[in-house]
């Protein structure tokens, strides 16, 4: 496994605990239940960063 796959699972792991908290970090939290719209792109973006990380590292 590269270095890059280890990457992709970690961050993996950590939009699933943003999911299950409902806060995620970008340049500042962002809660769920106040701002829903900044939680949903920054998780998006959280999950294609990724998601890329499986892409440019070689996959499993």
């Amino acid at each position: 496994m590269t270095w890059m796959t280890l990457l992709g699972i970690a961050l993996l792991v950590w939009v699933l605990y943003d999911l299950v908290t409902g806060k995620v970090w970008l340049h500042r939290a962002y809660h769920r239940s106040e701002e829903p719209a900044g939680y949903w792109l920054t998780m998006g973006l959280w999950f294609l960063v990724a998601l890329s990380c499986f892409y440019w590292g070689g996959g499993l």
